[in-house]
C-alpha cells in the first residue's frame, strides 16, 4: 500500500517566526550553533508533516476555511493547515511553547483574514 504524501511548505508568516527566533537565540546567547540547530529542527519537524498531517490535534481556529492543526516538536509549536484537494501543509505560525498561543494566533487571524 502506498502512502500517500503531502506537499510542505512554510508560509512567509511561519519563515518569519523562525527568522525572530533564531535572532533572539543570536542576541540573547551568542551562539550561533544554537540558532542554526534551532532553525534545521524546526524544518525537519515540518518536513515530518508529509505523512498523515491530520495525525495532530485542531486548535479550535479556522484559517480561510481551513482548521489549523498543532504540532509540538521539542520547545516550539507548529500551527498548521492541510489542503486535502491539493495534498499540501502550509506551516503558518512557528511558536515557542510557553507563549499565550490562544491569543497571538487570534490577533494574528484578525489581522490576516
Amino acid at each position: 500500500m502506498k502512502v500517500q504524501k503531502y506537499k510542505v511548505v512554510i508560509a512567509r508568516s511561519g519563515k518569519q517566526d523562525v527568522k525572530d527566533m533564531k535572532k533572539y537565540i543570536l542576541d540573547t546567547f551568542k551562539y550561533r550553533e544554537l540558532g542554526e540547530s534551532f532553525s534545521k529542527k524546526v524544518k525537519n519537524a515540518a518536513m515530518q508533516l508529509d505523512v498523515f498531517p491530520t495525525g495532530y490535534d485542531t486548535t479550535g481556529f479556522m484559517y480561510r476555511g481551513y482548521d489549523i492543526y498543532l504540532k509540538p516538536s521539542d520547545t516550539y509549536l507548529l500551527f498548521y493547515t492541510v489542503d486535502e484537494a491539493k495534498h499540501t501543509v502550509t506551516v503558518l505560525r512557528v511558536m515557542q511553547d510557553g507563549m499565550n498561543w490562544q491569543f497571538i494566533l487570534k490577533r494574528w487571524l484578525k489581522e490576516n483574514e
